[in-house]
C-alpha cells in the first residue's frame, strides 16, 4: 500500500481542512494509499514537516490554501527534493488559485486527481528579494495588489468576502506606485496602480488575473494597471477581473515575460501567494517544469 503524507493546516481558510481530512481518510484508504496525517500547528512548522518525511511516501496531499502550497514547495526545494513527490491539493483555503485554475473546487474532484497518476510538471516563479530567496506558485503583486492583501488579512473574519471590501477600501484610496521596473532586460522608470507577475491564471477569491496565462507555458503574465486611471475606472478593473475582461480595458497592459524586477527605491511590501514580504527589490524568473502537479 502506497503512502501518502497528508499535510493538513487547521487554520487555512474557514479552518475547515481537519474536517475535511477526516471526512475524505476512509476513501483514501479504500483506494489502495495509506494516509499519515501531518499538523501544522504553527508558523514554520510545515518545514520542520517535510524534513521529517518518511523515505516510502509516494506523494504529498496539501490540505490547504496557497499559503501551505507554497511552503510546500519552498522547503521541498530548499532541501532538493521538488521533483521527488507528486503534489496533490484539496482545496480548503480561501483562495485556492492553483485549484481555480484546474478547475478542481470540489472535495471528490480533488481527491479523485490526488490519488490518481495523471500529473504535469507545472512551472514556479523564483523571486529574490533583498536578503532571501523565495518561490511562488501563484502570483508576485505590488502596489495595490499587496496594500490591498494587508488589509484582507485584517479582515480574515470575514472569509473570503473580505477580498472585496478590502480591494473596495483601496480602491478609495487610490493611491500610485513608482518605481524601477525591468522586464526582459528592458528597464523603465513607471507609475502604476498595481502590477502583478502570474504564474496561475486565477488569484484571491477566483479572480481571473491573468486569464491568458497558466502553469503549464514557460512563461509569467505580467499585468500592469496605468497611472492616468481615476478611481471609476479602477473599479472597472476589479469588476471584470473575475471573468479576465479586464486585460482588454486600454489603460491595463498584459505580456508575457521570462524576467521582471522591481525596485521603488525604498523598502516596500510586496505579495506573494497571498503573504507579505518587505523588501526593496524583487527580481522574478520562471522555474519551468519544477514540480510534479497531479490534474
Amino acid at each position: 500500500m502506497k503512502k501518502i503524507a497528508c499535510i493538513v493546516n487547521p487554520v487555512s481558510g474557514l479552518k475547515k481542512s481537519l474536517k475535511v481530512y477526516y471526512e475524505v481518510e476512509n476513501e483514501i484508504n479504500q483506494r489502495n494509499f495509506k494516509p499519515i496525517l501531518f499538523l501544522s500547528k504553527y508558523a514554520g512548522h510545515v518545514e520542520k514537516i517535510i524534513e521529517s518525511l518518511p523515505n516510502d511516501i509516494d506523494r504529498i496531499l496539501i490540505f490547504g490554501g496557497d499559503g501551505s502550497i507554497n511552503d510546500v514547495l519552498n522547503k521541498l526545494f530548499e532541501i532538493d527534493k521538488l521533483e521527488k513527490y507528486k503534489i496533490g491539493i484539496m482545496p480548503t483555503g480561501s483562495g485556492n488559485s492553483v485549484m481555480h485554475d484546474l478547475g478542481l473546487l470540489k472535495i471528490k474532484d480533488a481527491l479523485d486527481a490526488a490519488l490518481g497518476e495523471n500529473y504535469k510538471k507545472a512551472d514556479l516563479n523564483n523571486v529574490k528579494f533583498d536578503s532571501f530567496n523565495r518561490l511562488s506558485v501563484s502570483v508576485l503583486g505590488w502596489g495595490m495588489f499587496s496594500y490591498g492583501n494587508i488589509r484582507a488579512e485584517k479582515l480574515r473574519w470575514l472569509g473570503p468576502i473580505r477580498y472585496d471590501v478590502a480591494s473596495i477600501i483601496t480602491l478609495i484610496e487610490k493611491k500610485m506606485h513608482t518605481a524601477r521596473i525591468t522586464i526582459d532586460n528592458e528597464e523603465k522608470k513607471r507609475t502604476c496602480a498595481f502590477i502583478v507577475g502570474c504564474n496561475s491564471i486565477h488569484t484571491g477569491k477566483g479572480m481571473k488575473v491573468a486569464p491568458k496565462g497558466g502553469f503549464f507555458d514557460g512563461k509569467m503574465d505580467l499585468v500592469l494597471v496605468n497611472e492616468n486611471i481615476s478611481r471609476l475606472q479602477i473599479a472597472k478593473v476589479f469588476k471584470k477581473v473575475y471573468d479576465g475582461s479586464h486585460i482588454e480595458l486600454p489603460y491595463v497592459s498584459s505580456i508575457q515575460v521570462k524576467t521582471f524586477c522591481i525596485d521603488p527605491g525604498y523598502k516596500t511590501f510586496y505579495n506573494i501567494d497571498g503573504d507579505i514580504v518587505e523588501s526593496q527589490v524583487a527580481s522574478v524568473d520562471i522555474l519551468p517544469k519544477a514540480f510534479k502537479l497531479l490534474i
